[in-house]
């Protein structure tokens, strides 16, 4: 393990976390910036953005070369992270695949997307067929050395630790057996399901976060878990074949200097929402006590907070004293114009922002997007996103679309060779 990109996290955090108590120790870079949102008020708005099948496009990459070589997939990552001059990205790959392929799950590829899961020929199509289980040896089987060197090239590309991923136990078990079939075993065989989901904790999840601890010394362990979320699921379903696994997980791999915490769950709008936000925190909040480096983010998706509002859950926020991430929806990206995205951002910042502990993320640019649009989201948040936030001034705040390079030139004069 490279202590190297440890130190820098480290340094780094110390400077956030004292810029955002109100101790100003010179500029904030990107990274910097997202730790001080995190833990209080930054200079401005930070952006989180997740690369992902954008840069593949920018790059106009095969799926399989971008989702299979470290190379590409790190380098073309890293263009479009600096290109769009985003504040804090991490390598983001189609992080529920990985322990599936490695079992044995056939996948789907297709051109300009990630792989999907075969829901036609799930892994478990019968309760007979788990007996034939066997668990992946970490970090050789599937991709998994792909994802592997992935970590190391981006701890060599941006000197620091990546954030790195694992799927989640409930939502593994849905992928491998079928959402119907696990469905009913909840209902009519809940033994098997518990069966399976403390196979896939113990002798899949946890080996693996392992060995990618091992090989990156990470900070932060982050297992994605989209079916644990209503109407996907009931609350007492997820209180009762969720929770107790993720929490043996973060049991098991939690240490003073490591943080493990699930999340990618939505569904406020179709349940309760405190309900909702609840369970988030408790995927979220159990594990180590040195609050240094536990990161809290409540994550909250567009969907969900167009239907039930973001002051509800920016007041949620504030009662837990945890950061508010609000994602960017997709679609509005790739539509436009750079205006209208604008006043998207300013609603978001208007309403979310409050004094600190906020943060966007532009989870998905969707292939094709023009990168004017791209670039108006930065824009935005560098002219309506500075601290102090003044709710009240911000509407009468117009929007100035910068210059944008094309791509390609900017790529032949400072991208790194893919």
């Amino acid at each position: 393990m490279n202590l190297k990109p440890m130190l820098n996290v480290m340094k780094k955090l110390q400077k956030g976390v004292l810029y955002s108590k109100g101790l100003r120790l010179g500029r904030l870079d990107g990274y910097e910036r997202l730790i001080a949102g995190i833990y209080g008020q930054p200079d401005r708005v930070p952006l989180i953005c997740q690369p992902y099948t954008y840069a593949m496009g920018l790059h106009s990459l095969p799926s399989r070369k971008f989702f299979s070589e470290s190379l590409p997939f790190v380098h073309a990552s890293a263009n479009m992270a600096r290109y769009l001059d985003i504040d804090s990205w991490n390598p983001i790959f189609d992080f529920y695949n990985i322990e599936l392929e490695a079992l044995g799950q056939p996948l789907i590829w297709r051109e300009g997307s990630e792989p999907d899961v075969d829901s036609q020929h799930p892994l478990i199509a019968s309760e007979a067929d788990f007996g034939r289980l066997k668990p992946p040896a970490p970090g050789r089987d599937g991709r998994m050395p792909f994802v592997l060197e992935s970590y190391k090239r981006y701890m060599d590309v941006t000197g620091l630790q990546p954030m790195v991923y694992a799927c989640a136990p409930f939502t593994m078990a849905v992928l491998i057996r079928g959402y119907v079939n696990f469905l009913r075993d909840m209902r009519r065989n809940p033994a098997f399901a518990h069966k399976l989901l403390d196979f896939l904790s113990m002798e899949v999840v946890v080996p693996w976060i392992a060995k990618m601890v091992q090989v990156t010394g990470p900070s932060i362990v982050v297992m994605s878990d989209a079916w644990a979320s209503p109407p996907n699921a009931t609350l007492e379903m997820v209180a009762e074949f969720c929770i107790p696994y993720v929490h043996k997980i973060i049991k098991a791999t939690n240490s003073p200097i490591r943080t493990v915490f699930d999340t990618g769950v939505w569904g406020e709008r179709a349940a309760d929402p405190r309900a909702v936000l609840d369970m988030k925190m408790d995927m979220m909040v159990p594990g180590n006590d040195f609050k240094a480096l536990r990161p809290f983010f409540l994550l909250v998706w567009s969907e969900d907070y167009d239907a039930v509002g973001i002051p509800l859950v920016r007041d949620y926020a504030d009662e837990k004293k945890v950061c508010l991430l609000l994602n960017i929806y997709p679609p509005a990206l790739e539509e436009g114009p750079p205006e209208k995205i604008a006043e998207l951002i300013k609603r978001l910042i208007r309403e979310g922002a409050g004094r600190g502990r906020f943060g966007l993320l532009a989870n998905l640019i969707p292939i094709g997007t023009p990168v004017e649009h791209a670039h108006a989201v930065i824009a935005a948040i560098k002219q309506f996103g500075s601290y102090p936030v003044d709710p009240e001034k911000l509407d009468g705040m117009a929007f100035r679309m910068p210059a944008v390079e094309p791509f390609d030139d900017w790529y032949r004069r400072e991208g790194l060779r893919i």
